[in-house]
């Protein structure tokens, strides 16, 4: 795919390494807050140098980083429900891994395929959850939706596992939790939608939804008779007690076999099994032409912008279809497309609404690269990732933490902002706080001596901070209150703090463009 970073050549700031370059830092830098969990001076320097197709492939190359699995029982022989662990080494591995953009890509999956630990309460039902999108972030997004469905963890979230056919002569049905929460929040949502992502509209310019009840119904047939892996040591049942290693397993007996209308005028085949009813459920969500644009629409919010246009929308749609939802393909269309680079050069005019609001999570690991962490398996960094609405494995509802229709005031497309309040902005300002005057845990260090070096001259620590957490694109406004910060206070550190404190507290750095 041609992109317009080929012609870029040397670096407009300087603290870069010396030698042949294919790219400015504020492109890097820029390409590095939409593909990791932040850029540090290291990581700007060797994109820089390199150029994104060969970073990309050695990020697709990268070994994958892992979430240790966690003991079913804890210490007093009792189901063990302690997560700290898990999101630890999750912290430690957004710092750490060198497979940043495989860790981004499975966390957006896992924010659109949600399992809570409000409904599945055993830790060690994460790990193996956790491995489906990093294993599948650069796979096939077909393969993404049969592993979930699978997914003992979601078997019991949306109650996929033990579901049987319905009984008329009992008055029973089949659950529709997941039927309809695949459709409407996993692969097609409400309404069907245009390569752009605009709505389908009828002959009454209304949208045309894309499905309705009956629907539901039939699709909660298609997803009968699966149950639960059998325990080791266990004698397999026909609904086997909740385990969460493994993929669920198919009892007939407890399927529906009936033909099953769905959307998009498809009929299931009366007699398939459960295997090839599942089959068929995925090669019509697959063929749907509404998929493409719903999937890549969420991609696109996540790692560039709230409100892409419908123009970039409609170039990665093409790009999802046409390799029938290759996930490589799609995030190379996403991340070198024309709307993601266009703001590389320092020529660009600042958009206003262009970007997203840096989600807690990404906020809090954006932070830790840019200061310079050490961090540890011991940390218990995720308290402060709850404390600003997004407790790690832990969303509310399957609506995820937030929706990415949610809107700000004047209409524009703002998800992450709809866990954002007073509260948890003041939050965000005492993170920033901690981080730089205190100390956020016993494990996690944070090392500002680079800022504090160059604090004795204050357009060079003005530059510096610049370069680490805005792509170098400093407002004048922005640059003139954290020098006037730096300039009240007496030691190079003290400096250093202050500056860094007015800029990690800006709306130009919690918003990423």
């Amino acid at each position: 795919m041609k992109t317009i970073f080929a012609v870029m050549m040397f670096s407009v700031l300087g603290f870069s390494q010396t030698g042949a370059r294919v790219m400015t830092d504020r492109a890097a830098a820029r390409f590095l807050d939409q593909a990791t969990w932040g850029p540090t001076p290291e990581s700007i320097s060797e994109l820089a140098r390199v150029g994104i197709p060969d970073w990309l492939g050695a990020q697709f190359a990268a070994e994958p980083s892992d979430l240790p699995d966690q003991p079913i029982l804890d210490s007093a022989g009792k189901s063990n429900g302690n997560l700290g662990p898990v999101q630890a080494a999750f912290f430690a591995n957004t710092v750490n891994g060198r497979d940043q953009l495989r860790q981004r890509v499975a966390f957006i999956l896992s924010q659109m395929w949600v399992v809570s630990q409000v409904s599945v309460r055993p830790a060690y039902a994460f790990p193996p959850y956790w491995r489906i999108f990093r294993d599948n972030a650069f796979g096939n997004y077909r393969d993404i939706i049969k592993a979930v469905t699978l997914s003992p963890a979601m078997g019991t979230y949306l109650n996929v596992a033990n579901n049987r056919k319905g009984n008329a002569a009992k008055g029973t049905a089949a659950n529709e939790n997941y039927a309809r929460e695949l459709m409407q929040l996993f692969t097609l949502g409400l309404i069907e939608l245009n390569p752009d992502g605009s709505p389908v509209l009828d002959a009454s310019h209304i949208p045309v939804p894309t499905y309705n009840q009956a629907v539901v119904t039939n699709m909660a047939k298609a997803f009968t008779g699966w149950t639960y892996p059998v325990a080791p040591g266990a004698a397999s049942r026909v609904n086997n007690p909740p385990y969460y290693i493994g993929q669920m397993i198919a009892v007939e007996a407890q399927h529906d076999v009936t033909s099953k209308a769905i959307f998009h005028n498809i009929t299931i085949p009366a007699g398939q099994t459960a295997e090839q009813d599942l089959e068929s459920v995925l090669n019509a969500i697959m063929a749907h032409p509404t998929t493409a644009p719903f999937v890549s629409k969420q991609l696109i919010q996540h790692m560039v912008t709230s409100n892409p246009s419908p123009a970039y929308v409609q170039r990665v749609s093409q790009v999802f279809t046409s390799t029938e939802g290759d996930m490589k393909s799609v995030i190379l269309a996403i991340l070198t497309d024309q709307d993601a680079r266009s703001g590389d050069s320092p020529e660009t005019v600042r958009d206003a609404t262009y970007g997203h609001l840096r989600e807690p999570v990404l906020f809090l690991s954006n932070l830790l690269r840019g200061l310079n962490a050490t961090i540890t398996p011991a940390n218990t960094l995720n308290r402060y990732a709850a404390t600003l609405g997004q407790n790690l494995f832990n969303a509310p509802s399957v609506f995820s933490y937030f929706s990415p229709m949610n809107r700000i005031a004047g209409g524009l497309l703002g998800p992450e902002f709809q866990i954002h309040s007073t509260q948890t902005a003041a939050n965000r300002a005492d993170l920033v706080n901690t981080a730089i005057y205190g100390k956020l845990d016993g494990s996690t260090m944070l090392d500002l001596s680079p800022f504090v070096a160059k604090a004795a001259n204050a357009d060079e620590l003005l530059d510096y901070i610049s370069y680490v957490f805005v792509h170098g694109a400093m407002s004048r406004e922005l640059r003139q209150a954290a020098k006037d910060a730096a300039d009240a206070a007496t030691t190079s550190k003290a400096k250093a703090q202050a500056a860094l404190y007015i800029v990690l507290t800006s709306s130009e750095y919690q918003v990423v463009q």
